[in-house]
C-alpha cells in the first residue's frame, strides 16, 4: 500500500502561525534599537578615548555612551516600527517577504524589476539636482528662515518631479521583454551597483568642495573632516528596528521590553558617571561621534531655569532653580554666593587694565612721518614658517622681510576661523564684543566700526584687494575702503572647500591699484588679503614638498610666498617700500592631526591661533619680541601710527586692545610686561563658543563659561596634560579668568529659529 503525497489535501496540515500583531511588531522594533544602541555604545565609546580599550576606562564611557543614546535608539525603533508597520501591514519585513515583492508572479514581476533597476538611480540624481539648488540658496545670502523654508520646499518639489520622472522610465522599461525576464534580485543589485558607480564617479571626479562636473557633490565624502560615524550608527540602528520583527516579534512580551526599555535605565548610569568624572564628561562632548551630538539637547531638556547649563549629565549647573546661578554666570566677589558653581565664593582678583607699554625708545627711533600702512593677511597659515623654524623653504619672501621686521614671536588671532577672527581684528574688538549676528559666514552691524572706516573719515585713502566674497560690504569686512577690488575672485562662486587658485592674481590686482596715483598720492591704508593656503590645497609644481597634505598645504604656503614675494619687489621698485609700514598677519592656524584634529574651526588650541605677526618699518632696527601678543591690538596700533584719536570708548564706541606702537620703537631686548591674551571664538550654527584665556605661561580654555581645560605652555607645549584637577594651580587661573570676563562688553547674539 502506497503512501498518499505530503500535499493531498486529505492530509491534516498545521496551521500557520498568525503573524504577529501590530503591537508586538511596533514592541519588537524598538526591542531591535535597544540591541542595536548596545553594540553601538561600545564602538562609541571606544571612539570617545581615542581608542582606548581598558576596561577600566571603556566601562564608564560604555554606561555613559549607552545612556545618551538610549533616547535616540527608543525614538528611532518607535518611528521606524510605524513606519514599517504601514508599509508593511500584513506581516513584518523578512528576506523571504522581500524576495516575494521583487518577484511576484504575473505582470507586476517586470514593474517591480523596472523599480528595482530605476529607484537607486533616481535617488542619485534627485542628490545631485538637490545640492546644486541648496548651493544657490545658500550663496544668495539671504537669512537662515527663508533659505530653510527655501530649501524644504525646494527639495520636495525636487523629490516630487524626480519620482514622476522615475515612473515613467519605470513604465517604459517594464514593456521591454528583457526586463519581464530580469530577476528582481538581480534588478536591484545592478540598480544599487550603478548607484555605487555614480557616487564613485563624483568622489573621484568631484573636488572636496563639490565642484569639478555634474556629479561633483559626491566629492565632498573625500573631505578627511567628514565624520559620518555617527550618522552610520543611526541608521545602523534604523536597519535593525527595521528588520527585528521577524526575529523578536514572537518573544515574550518580557523580553522584548528587557530590549526596548532596558538600555533608558542607563540614563542614570550616564548622569552619574560624567557628574563624577568631567575628563569622562569632555571626552564624549569632543569625541564620540553619537553621544557628543545628544549630550547637549538633553542637557537642554532637564535646564529648568532657562540659563543654558543643566544640573544633569555633567552640565555643571549647581542650582537649576535660578538662572543666575550657573557655570557661565558671573561670580560676584565676596557676597557668600557661588554664581559659578566653581564650588565657593569667587575672590576679588584685580587684573591690570591693558595699557601700552612703558618703554623707552630706542636712540633715534621713531615712526616714519606720512607712513603708509599696508596689511598683507594670509588665510590659514600657521606661525611656524621660515624665519620662526621651519626647515622647509616655503617662506622665503616673507623670511626675507621679518629678518628686517619687528617679530612678535607669540601671536595669537582672535579665533580659528575666518569670519570670527578677521573683523573683530579690524573692528578692534573681541568677538564676543561684536553685533555680529548668528550665521556661520557672519554679517556684523553698523553698531561696530571697521579700522578702515576710522581712517577714511580722517582723509587716509583705503584700500582693500581681496579674492572671496565674503569681503563684499554687506558683510562689514568691505565697509570703509574707497577702493573694493574683488577682481581677483573665481567666478565660480566659493564655498568651504574651494579650489581655486587666486595668489596670482591677488597680486596682480594689488599692483594694479598700488600703482594708481590715486591710490598712492596720500597716505593709504592697504590691505591685501591671500587665500590659498585655505583647504583644499593645490600642489604647486614648483613648490613640490610631498604628497601628503601638509605636504601640499606648503606648496601652497610657498605658492603664496612666492606672490607676497612679487608684490614686495614692486612696492621696492617704486620706491613705496622706504614710506610704507607692512603688517603681516594671518586669521587662523591650521591642524594636521594634533589632537586628533585637522583643518581649523570649533577649537582653540595652539596650532589653530598662534598665528605670525610681524612689523616691517622703515628705519627701525629688526627684533624679536618673545612675550605673547594678540591681534585685538592691531587696531590701537594703526590709529596711532596714523594720528587717528582713539574711540570715544561710550556705548558700542571703543576698542579692546592696546598700541603696540611703544613696542615697535624699544630697543631690542627691552624688558616688556606681559599682558593677557584672549582668544575668544563666539556660538554660531556650526560650532560651540570657545575661549582660550592665556596668562603668562598658563592657557586656559572654556566653553559656555565653564573651564574645560588647562596647560602649561612652557613646560607642555603641545598641550597634552590636563591640569584642571591641579586645584592649587587651577583656582587661580579660574578666578582670574572670570574677573577678566567681567571686564568684557558682551553682547548676547541668540541663535536665529531655522
Amino acid at each position: 500500500m502506497t503512501s498518499p503525497p505530503p500535499n493531498d489535501p486529505a492530509l491534516p496540515t498545521a496551521a500557520a502561525p498568525p503573524p504577529p500583531g501590530h503591537a508586538r511588531r511596533w514592541a519588537a522594533a524598538v526591542a531591535g534599537a535597544g540591541v542595536a544602541i548596545g553594540a553601538g555604545a561600545a564602538v562609541d565609546a571606544r571612539w570617545a578615548l581615542g581608542g582606548q580599550v581598558s576596561g577600566a576606562a571603556l566601562l564608564p564611557a560604555y554606561g555613559a555612551a549607552l545612556g545618551l543614546g538610549a533616547p535616540l535608539a527608543f525614538g528611532i525603533g518607535c518611528a521606524v516600527g510605524a513606519a514599517a508597520s504601514w508599509l508593511h501591514p500584513a506581516a513584518p519585513p523578512s528576506p523571504a517577504g522581500a524576495r516575494a515583492w521583487l518577484e511576484p508572479a504575473g505582470p507586476q514581476r517586470a514593474t517591480r524589476s523596472a523599480l528595482a533597476l530605476v529607484a537607486p538611480l533616481a535617488v542619485a540624481v534627485w542628490i545631485v539636482v538637490a545640492a546644486r539648488l541648496a548651493l544657490a540658496v545658500l550663496s544668495a545670502g539671504s537669512d537662515a528662515r527663508t533659505a530653510g523654508a527655501t530649501l524644504g520646499l525646494g527639495a520636495l518639489a525636487l523629490g516630487i518631479v524626480t519620482a514622476i520622472g522615475a515612473g515613467g522610465l519605470v513604465r517604459v522599461l517594464a514593456e521591454w521583454p528583457a526586463i519581464a525576464r530580469l530577476p528582481g534580485r538581480l534588478a536591484l543589485g545592478v540598480g544599487a551597483a550603478g548607484l555605487v558607480a555614480v557616487i564613485g564617479a563624483g568622489v573621484l571626479s568631484g573636488t572636496t568642495g563639490g565642484t569639478g562636473g555634474t556629479l561633483a557633490v559626491f566629492g565632498v565624502l573625500k573631505r578627511e573632516e567628514l565624520d559620518l560615524r555617527g550618522v552610520g550608527l543611526a541608521a545602523a540602528i534604523g536597519v535593525a528596528a527595521y528588520v527585528a520583527p521577524h526575529w523578536l516579534a514572537r518573544r515574550s512580551w518580557l523580553t522584548l521590553a528587557a530590549y526596548a526599555l532596558g538600555p533608558l535605565l542607563t540614563l542614570a548610569v550616564a548622569n552619574r558617571e560624567l557628574e563624577r568624572d568631567a575628563e569622562l564628561a569632555l571626552s564624549i562632548e569632543r569625541g564620540a561621534p553619537l553621544a557628543r551630538h545628544l549630550l547637549g539637547p538633553l542637557r537642554r531638556l532637564r535646564d529648568a531655569d532657562g540659563d543654558g547649563a543643566s544640573a544633569w549629565l555633567g552640565g555643571g549647573d549647581c542650582d537649576d532653580r535660578s538662572a543666575a546661578i550657573g557655570p557661565g554666570a558671573d561670580d560676584l566677589p565676596g557676597n557668600g554666593v557661588d554664581e559659578d558653581c566653581s564650588g565657593a565664593d569667587a575672590r576679588e582678583v584685580v587684573l591690570d587694565a591693558p595699557a601700552p607699554a612703558a618703554v623707552e625708545r630706542a636712540a633715534g627711533a621713531k615712526l616714519p612721518e606720512g607712513a603708509n600702512v599696508l596689511l598683507l593677511t594670509v588665510d590659514t597659515l600657521r606661525w611656524d614658517l621660515g624665519y620662526a623654524g621651519n626647515p622647509r623653504p616655503v617662506s622665503p619672501n616673507l623670511d626675507r622681510l621679518a629678518a628686517r621686521s619687528i617679530v612678535f614671536e607669540k601671536a595669537y588671532a582672535l579665533a580659528s576661523y575666518t569670519s570670527k577672527s578677521l573683523a573683530p581684528m579690524l573692528i578692534g574688538k573681541y568677538g564676543s564684543e561684536t553685533h555680529r549676528g548668528w550665521s556661520h559666514f557672519n554679517v556684523y552691524g553698523r553698531e561696530d566700526t571697521f579700522v578702515q572706516e576710522r581712517l577714511q573719515r580722517a582723509g587716509i585713502r583705503t584700500v582693500s584687494v581681496q579674492a572671496h566674497w565674503y569681503f563684499k560690504e554687506n558683510t562689514g569686512l568691505g565697509r570703509g575702503f574707497d577702493v573694493l577690488d574683488l577682481s581677483a575672485s573665481p567666478r565660480q562662486l566659493q564655498q568651504e572647500g574651494d579650489r581655486s587658485v587666486v595668489s596670482d592674481r591677488v597680486t596682480d590686482a594689488a599692483i594694479a591699484q598700488l600703482g594708481k596715483p590715486e591710490n598712492t598720492g596720500r597716505r593709504f591704508f592697504a590691505w591685501v588679503h591671500y587665500l590659498d593656503p585655505h583647504a583644499e590645497y593645490v600642489e604647486s609644481p614648483r613648490h613640490d614638498f610631498g604628497d601628503a597634505e601638509r605636504d601640499k598645504y606648503d606648496s601652497e604656503v610657498a605658492f603664496t610666498d612666492e606672490h607676497v614675494g612679487r608684490l614686495l619687489d614692486f612696492l621696492e621698485k617704486q620706491g613705496l617700500l622706504e614710506e610704507t609700514i607692512i603688517i603681516v598677519t594671518s586669521d587662523h592656524g591650521e591642524a594636521f592631526g594634533e589632537h586628533g584634529m585637522i583643518r581649523h574651526g570649533f577649537e582653540v588650541w595652539e596650532e589653530l591661533v598662534r598665528v605670525p605677526f610681524f612689523v616691517f618699518v622703515p628705519g627701525l632696527t629688526a627684533k624679536k619680541i618673545s612675550v605673547r601678543r594678540s591681534q585685538i591690538d592691531l587696531v590701537p596700533t594703526l590709529l596711532e601710527i596714523f594720528g587717528v584719536a582713539r574711540p570715544s570708548g561710550e556705548g558700542a564706541d571703543f576698542v579692546s586692545g592696546v598700541s603696540t606702537v611703544p613696542e615697535l620703537l624699544a630697543p631690542p631686548g627691552a624688558a616688556l610686561a606681559p599682558r593677557v591674551v584672549f582668544v575668544d571664538m563666539a556660538a554660531g550654527p556650526n560650532n560651540a563658543d570657545r575661549q582660550a584665556f592665556v596668562d603668562g605661561d598658563l592657557k586656559l580654555i572654556a566653553s559656555g563659561g565653564r573651564p574645560i581645560g588647562l596647560y602649561d605652555l612652557s613646560a607642555d607645549p603641545e598641550e597634552k596634560k590636563n591640569l584642571l584637577r591641579d586645584a592649587a594651580v587651577a583656582e587661580p587661573a579660574v578666578e582670574r579668568y572670570r574677573a577678566f570676563r567681567r571686564r568684557l562688553r558682551e553682547v548676547v547674539v541668540k541663535p536665529v529659529p531655522r
